[in-house]
């Protein structure tokens, strides 16, 4: 593979831990006590789908309005996730495969604080381009994003992978005509249209490129 497009939260960085602090936080704000809330499954549900499965279903638990927890969640969650941190071993793959002539691109559901966090760890050096939630595109498994990115720079797509934890990941890349692979670390996703490869280390994802 020549051309790499990212995912970001999940992928490059983990930032699941924030998120979870942020809708354990955003549950107590409706006066959920710490006792009934799961942040095992909370995590599951954010994995298998997304935060907004997530909203859906714990709402419905809960007994709480959609938009409110919604709204208070994504109040609470941006300062949170400048916690975050990328995966160990991110930063070396990126420096070492972008020597060795590797193109990688960035499409996330996540606001332009995804590039202000891989600024921050001096990562964004290793980027030919970055799409995010601020670019308009549709979400993914949608493959606007990455068609933009194919179309704009040219990609050779049989030589071109999406990498990314979600089901809706792989699916978007099978969307758009290239590869897929699943970055996978503790075995939660089941995909039906299956990714060309799953990993479950950033090591031997940096094996494969």
């Amino acid at each position: 593979m020549k051309n790499v497009i990212w995912d970001f939260d999940g992928t490059l960085f983990n930032t699941y831990p924030e998120m979870i602090k942020a809708f354990s936080q955003t549950l107590a704000y409706f006066n959920i006590e710490d006792f009934e809330i799961d942040t095992e499954d909370i995590y599951a549900t954010m994995r298998r789908g997304s935060v907004g499965t997530a909203v859906k279903k714990f709402s419905a638990i809960y007994g709480l309005q959609e938009t409110q927890v919604r709204d208070k969640f994504n109040h609470i969650e941006p300062e949170l996730v400048q916690n975050a941190r990328p995966f160990e071993g991110i930063a070396d793959l990126l420096k070492e495969t972008k020597l060795a002539n590797r193109h990688h691109f960035l499409e996330t559901h996540r606001n332009q604080l995804a590039v202000e966090l891989l600024n921050e760890f001096g990562l964004t050096q290793y980027f030919d381009a970055m799409v995010t939630k601020d670019d308009g595109v549709k979400r993914k498994p949608n493959p606007e994003g990455i068609n933009l990115i194919c179309e704009k720079f040219e990609l050779n797509r049989g030589e071109t992978v999406m990498i990314g934890d979600r089901k809706l990941d792989i699916e978007a890349g099978n969307n758009a005509g290239i590869n897929s692979w699943l970055f996978d670390y503790d075995h939660l996703i089941i995909v039906d249209g299956q990714p060309n490869k799953r990993f479950t280390q950033v090591d031997d994802i940096k094996k494969s490129l």
